[in-house]
């Protein structure tokens, strides 16, 4: 089980993750996911979202305009605490569930330490979460770049989450294409695999 943090809206604090929070920001994005994909592409950053990479941050005063002198647990990389998790973030790949089936044919996702993957807001993406590789080096980035190699979707690959503190917009329950949600969250659920 890793620990995730999540924010629903942008300008709360970051707050741990677990299986329950994980189902109300899927029930929560599914409708709003809905109106992006039919051209309401201002209401993206409504969606609630996880840092995956990120399994806590310290507590520190915020300077944005929101937070700007309160203390509390802000996103902001300086302040995070890596999970073990990487996301790489694939961007305009055509259809992303015919992508996730040859993704799927070719490659063991367990074998490959691959816990979640769905479709992106805009419905032209994917997100892939795996657990960060001993054999890979040892940055973000690098560990991005040779899990998209090896699944053969480098060209895809959207290199802005080199970033921790990250945030991934959560999509509904539909747009999850496999998740192992025993290893990412500890519970036995495994309906998306």
């Amino acid at each position: 089980m890793f620990r995730i943090t999540y924010q629903v809206k942008t300008y709360l604090e970051m707050q741990q993750m677990g299986y329950k929070e994980w189902q109300e920001c899927l029930q929560m994005a599914a409708p709003i996911v809905a109106k992006i994909r039919n051209g309401e592409e201002s209401l993206k950053s409504t969606l609630p979202g996880a840092c995956f990479q990120t399994s806590d941050f310290a507590i520190s005063t915020g300077t944005k305009k929101y937070n700007k002198g309160r203390r509390g647990r802000w996103r902001e990389q300086r302040y995070a605490f890596l999970s073990g998790l990487v996301v790489i973030d694939v961007d305009h790949c055509g259809n992303p569930r015919e992508l996730f089936e040859r993704i799927r044919q070719e490659h063991d996702l367990k074998a490959l330490g691959i816990l979640l993957v769905y479709v992106s807001a805009r419905g032209e993406g994917m997100k892939i979460v795996f657990k960060a590789r001993t054999d890979y080096a040892h940055n973000l980035i690098c560990q991005q770049y040779e899990m998209a190699q090896q699944l053969g979707i480098l060209d895809y690959v959207d290199d802005a989450c080199k970033d921790s503190s990250r945030l991934s917009f959560l999509t509904g329950p539909d747009d999850v294409l496999y998740c192992d949600e025993k290893e990412l969250f500890g519970v036995e659920h495994n309906n998306h695999q």
